[in-house]
């Protein structure tokens, strides 16, 4: 079996999860809560998925971080003030940790720009 093969196997039917759409609106609608070096490494992550040169074992990381962040229900409510997106935040950060070596500068630099276009800096 091709590697491709069981990469498409593994994240079959991942858009049940995950989706840029959902990914996009999340940001747009609870981007605020998160922090801005959440949000920026969401969108990092974001940005990274879609990038060829990222390798199939990071995407899969990164792909869960997402997955679990748009969920709509997860460990802690995301709409309980202060504390909502605080587990989410976390898987965030803690993925990018994971696959940071892996981020490059042009992907920093469309992360910023799109937050920059979603939050009107």
């Amino acid at each position: 079996m091709s590697e491709q093969y069981n990469f498409d196997k593994m994240i079959e039917g991942q858009e049940q999860h995950y989706s840029d759409k959902k990914f996009l609106n999340k940001i747009k609608n609870f981007g605020g809560g998160l922090g801005y070096k959440a949000i920026q490494a969401a969108v990092t992550l974001f940005v990274a998925l879609r990038s060829p040169n990222m390798s199939k074992a990071n995407k899969l990381i990164v792909l869960g971080a997402l997955g679990y962040f748009i969920l709509p229900i997860d460990l802690i409510a995301d709409f309980l003030p202060l504390i909502g997106l605080s587990d989410d935040a976390f898987i965030i950060l803690t993925a990018l940790g994971k696959v940071y070596l892996s981020i490059t500068e042009d992907m920093k630099l469309e992360a910023k720009q799109l937050i920059d276009s979603k939050f009107n800096r």
